[in-house]
C-alpha cells in the first residue's frame, strides 16, 4: 500500500484561521473608520444647514417685526382731551398796580394869626361834619371885634345927627355924605372882624378822618398855614395808577375793575375807572387813571363781604376789564404746539377722530389761557391734553 502524498496547498492555498481573524478585523477597523468620517461629515453638515436654517428664519422674523411696527404705531389711537370751540365777547384784562388814596384830601389852617389856644383832635381820628378841631387865643381876635362894633355904633349916631342937621340946612351934602362913608367903613371893618373871629377856630368840613395834625397847644401860627389834612368819608377812595399806550386807548370811563391790596390779600374789591388823562406823563410817559371802590369787598376764600378799613397809601393791584370787546375763542395753554408772534399750531380732530395741525391767530395770552381770533370753527374739537404726542391724520381716542 502506497503511502499517502503530502499536501503543501493548505499552507499555501488557503489561510489559516488566525490570517482570516485579523484580516476580518482590519476589514473592519477600515470599514468603521470610513464610516465614523462619513458620519462626521454628515453631521457637520447637518449643523450647518441647521445654522443657516436658524439664521433665514431668525432674519425673516425681525423683517416681519420692523415692517409690522409702523402698521401697528398707525393703527394704535392716541389718547386725548378734546374741548369745544365757542366763540365769546372777550378783552385782555389791564394789569395795574398804584397807590391808595382818598378822593378828596383837603389841608384845613386858620384864616389869622395868632396862638394855638387848644386842639381837639388826634391824627387818625375820625371826626363828624362840624366838629371843633382846634382853636386860637380869642382875647385879641374879639377885642377886634369889639373896636369894630365901637366905632360902627359911633358912625352911626354921627350920621344920625349929621341928618338932621342937614334938614335944617345946617350942613352941607358933601359932610352928610362923608358921615355916611363912614359909618360904611366901620360896618365893613365889622364884617372883617366877625368873619375872622369865626375862621380863629376850625372845625370839620365833612364827616371824615384827620390824616395829619402839624400843630400843638401854644404854637405861634400863620395866617393860612396848614395845620390839618382831613379827608371827607363821602368822596370815597380812589386807586392812582397809570398806564400805557396801548391800554389807554382800549380804556374808558365806567369799564369795571376787581382791586385786592398787599394788606387784604383775600379780599376783592370792585371799582370802576372814574377819570382817564388826555396826556401823558412827561418824565415817565404814562398815561395816569383814577379807579374809585364802588362797594365792600368779597373775601375770595370763604365768599362773605363785609368792610375793611383801609388807609392812605395801601399798596393795591387789579385788573381793569374794558368795555370794548371782541369774539374770540379761548384755549388752555396746553393746547399750543407751537407758536411764533401772533400765530400758533393746534391740533382739530375731524369727524372720524383723526387729528389735523391747524394754524390759528392768537389774540393774547392771559395766564393759563390764550385766546384765538381766527383758524378755528365754531364747535370744531380741539386737542387740549396730548397733542405732542400726535402727528398728521394720526387716530386718536377722545377720553
Amino acid at each position: 500500500m502506497k503511502p499517502a502524498p503530502y499536501i503543501l496547498t493548505d499552507i499555501s492555498t488557503e489561510p489559516s484561521s488566525d490570517l482570516l481573524f485579523n484580516s476580518s478585523m482590519m476589514s473592519l477597523n477600515s470599514s468603521m473608520m470610513n464610516s465614523t468620517t462619513i458620519n462626521m461629515r454628515t453631521m457637520r453638515f447637518k449643523a450647518l444647514v441647521f445654522l443657516m436654517l436658524s439664521l433665514a428664519i431668525s432674519l425673516s422674523i425681525n423683517t416681519h417685526v420692523v415692517a409690522a411696527e409702523p402698521q401697528a404705531a398707525a393703527i394704535k389711537a392716541v389718547p386725548v382731551e378734546v374741548v369745544s370751540a365757542h366763540y365769546a365777547e372777550y378783552a385782555k384784562a389791564i394789569r395795574i398796580s398804584g397807590l391808595l388814596e382818598n378822593k378828596s384830601e383837603q389841608s384845613l389852617g386858620f384864616k389869622v394869626p395868632g396862638l394855638v389856644s387848644h386842639v381837639y383832635v388826634d391824627e387818625g381820628q375820625f371826626v363828624k361834619k362840624g366838629q371843633l378841631l382846634a382853636s386860637l387865643d380869642l382875647e385879641e381876635i374879639d377885642a377886634e371885634v369889639a373896636k369894630a362894633k365901637s366905632v360902627l355904633a359911633n358912625a352911626q349916631r354921627n350920621l344920625e345927627r349929621f341928618q338932621s342937621l342937614q334938614g335944617q340946612n345946617a350942613l352941607s351934602m358933601d359932610q352928610l355924605q362923608s358921615a355916611q362913608t363912614r359909618m360904611e367903613i366901620a360896618q365893613s371893618d365889622l364884617t372883617v372882624a366877625t368873619f375872622n373871629r369865626r375862621y380863629a377856630v376850625i372845625k370839620a368840613p365833612a364827616a371824615g378822618r384827620i390824616l395829619n395834625r402839624a400843630l400843638e397847644p401854644n404854637e405861634l401860627v400863620k395866617a393860612g398855614q396848614p395845620v390839618f389834612v382831613f379827608a371827607s368819608k363821602k368822596t370815597g377812595w380812589i386807586l392812582s395808577t397809570g398806564i400805557i399806550d396801548k391800554d389807554i386807548v382800549r380804556t374808558q370811563l365806567g369799564d369795571t375793575a376787581e382791586l385786592y391790596f398787599d394788606a387784604y390779600p383775600n379780599q376783592l374789591f370792585p371799582a370802576t375807572v372814574s377819570e382817564v388823562a388826555a396826556r401823558a406823563d412827561a418824565a415817565i410817559q404814562t398815561f395816569k387813571i383814577e379807579l374809585r371802590l364802588t362797594g365792600i369787598s368779597k373775601n375770595t376764600v370763604s365768599g362773605k363781604r363785609g368792610a375793611q378799613n383801609l388807609l392812605a397809601g395801601f399798596v393795591g393791584h387789579g385788573r381793569i376789564y374794558p368795555s370794548q370787546k371782541e369774539n374770540l375763542v379761548l384755549l388752555p395753554l396746553t393746547a399750543l404746539l407751537r407758536a411764533d408772534g401772533k400765530q400758533a399750531e393746534v391740533y382739530v380732530l375731524d369727524e372720524y377722530d383723526q387729528a389735523h395741525m391747524r394754524l390759528v391767530d392768537v389774540a393774547f395770552i392771559e395766564g393759563s389761557r390764550m385766546a384765538v381770533r381766527a383758524g378755528i370753527q365754531e364747535g370744531e374739537r380741539i386737542v387740549i391734553q396730548g397733542a405732542p404726542y400726535l402727528s398728521e391724520g394720526r387716530s386718536v381716542a377722545v377720553q
